[in-house]
């Protein structure tokens, strides 16, 4: 009897738990909250987080001085002509502002720019086709993402609108509404995520952001 006891006990600490429902949403509270050590306890190391591939031309901007600023690039394997530090000017014949890039079209559709590149002030006109897109966060930028989010909003509610879990795997659908001035305007989004977890640690190793309507009417013009 003492040795099975044993034996059950050793296996009770091997494996962990199966997560539940409540565990995403604690998950997802602690995220959008910027709670790095509640969510650095339930991820693995080589943790993913992928988000929705999009059609564009696979750049981070900062609108700085009239001019959109590259301050970062998706996939340099991909995007080949653009590079950080660039200066958008015109996009498409239209002033660069402070909404960001406007790079409407399907796969392939050519986009003209007019650019400084970094370190050089002559003025250059560049046409570069649209391309598909994805962003991937390991744990490192993950932690980072969520930390400067937390700090913009002022409050913030999270409706739970269906959580569907089959063995490792789970599919959260919620709405996110928030503000960022005490009675200022309040601002929502519509979210879906693929949860995936390490059927032994029960960790959560990947998360996938699902398709998202914003993404299929950006390709037209």
């Amino acid at each position: 009897m003492t040795r099975i006891f044993f034996s059950f006990f050793i296996v009770s600490q091997i494996l962990a738990l199966p997560l539940k429902k409540q565990d995403y949403i604690d998950f997802i509270e602690a995220r959008y909250s910027g709670d790095t050590s509640t969510v650095d306890s339930m991820i693995t190391e080589n943790f993913m987080y992928n988000h929705v591939p999009y059609v564009g031309l696979g750049i981070f901007t900062e609108y700085v001085e009239s001019e959109l600023v590259v301050t970062g690039i998706v996939d340099d394997s991909i995007q080949t002509a653009l590079d950080i530090g660039d200066r958008i000017h015109e996009i498409n014949g239209t002033n660069a502002n402070t909404f960001g890039q406007d790079f409407n079209g399907p796969v392939g559709d050519m986009q003209t720019l007019i650019l400084t590149k970094s370190g050089d002030s002559t003025f250059q006109d560049l046409t570069i086709p649209l391309a598909e897109y994805q962003y991937r966060q390991n744990n490192v930028s993950f932690y980072e993402s969520i930390l400067n989010y937390a700090t913009i909003w002022y409050s913030y509610e999270i409706k739970y609108i269906d959580i569907l879990k089959e063995k490792e795997k789970a599919i959260v659908y919620y709405v996110w509404k928030g503000s960022k001035d005490e009675g200022g305007p309040v601002y929502q989004f519509y979210a879906m995520e693929a949860f995936y977890s390490d059927k032994k640690s029960e960790l959560i190793y990947q998360v996938d952001a699902l398709w998202s309507e914003k993404q299929f009417r950006d390709q037209f013009k």
